[in-house]
């Protein structure tokens, strides 16, 4: 368990005195084919900036998800905002959520990696770990990085959850996957390789 102070940086959590790569960049290893298409089209300049400027507006989405969930005032101000909160209050609506923990840090020493998880509580019936997304598709790291939660969440408290899953918001809609354990123990071994990746390339 955490029990110490915990410090987010870019690239990794500094917790109880120990340093964790965090999920998010251990998964950059992957490559990422159509990422590197939309650069070559676009230029970098570019994409870096409009790269940032969403990752900007999921980090505002996940707060205010996060008020909502713990009965907080929502702030809405601009019509992005105004509609993807919509879609989540949609969805919502449609579901039973019983939340234990929210942005919860989440360690493994065992692969020396760290992460905040959006959502650990029961879900439609379910024990489940839950990941919030802006984007407008489920891509491949997604499902590696939330199945990771889960079995850290695992190895950190004893406790069995049911499933893990990925939502997706957009003004558009709802873009959701969910993963029983069994699959999400697979995909952690994907993590794994990636991981060793990950230390073979930055020495850490």
């Amino acid at each position: 368990m955490i029990t110490g102070k915990v410090v987010v940086n870019k690239n990794s959590y500094e917790i109880d005195g120990k340093e964790y790569v965090r999920v998010t960049r251990v998964l950059d290893i992957i490559a990422k084919p159509e990422f590197y298409r939309w650069y070559a089209k676009h230029g970098y300049e570019w994409c870096t900036n409009y790269r940032d400027d969403r990752a900007a507006f999921g980090t505002r989405v996940h707060k205010e998800i996060q008020n909502y969930l713990e009965d907080k005032n929502v702030w809405i101000d601009n019509k992005e905002m105004g509609e993807v909160f919509d879609v989540f209050k949609s969805w919502y609506d449609m579901h039973e959520l019983e939340p234990c923990f929210l942005e919860k840090h989440l360690v493994c020493d065992d692969v020396m990696a760290a992460g905040t998880c959006d959502y650990v509580g029961m879900f439609d019936g379910k024990a489940s770990v839950l990941d919030w997304k802006t984007s407008k598709k489920v891509y491949d790291n997604y499902p590696i990085q939330v199945a990771t939660y889960l079995v850290m969440y695992e190895k950190m408290t004893g406790e069995k959850a049911d499933q893990a899953g990925v939502i997706c918001f957009t003004k558009d809609g709802v873009v959701e996957k969910y993963f029983d354990r069994e699959e999400c123990y697979e995909l952690f071994e994907v993590f794994k390789h990636a991981r060793a990746l990950y230390r073979w390339k930055h020495g850490k």
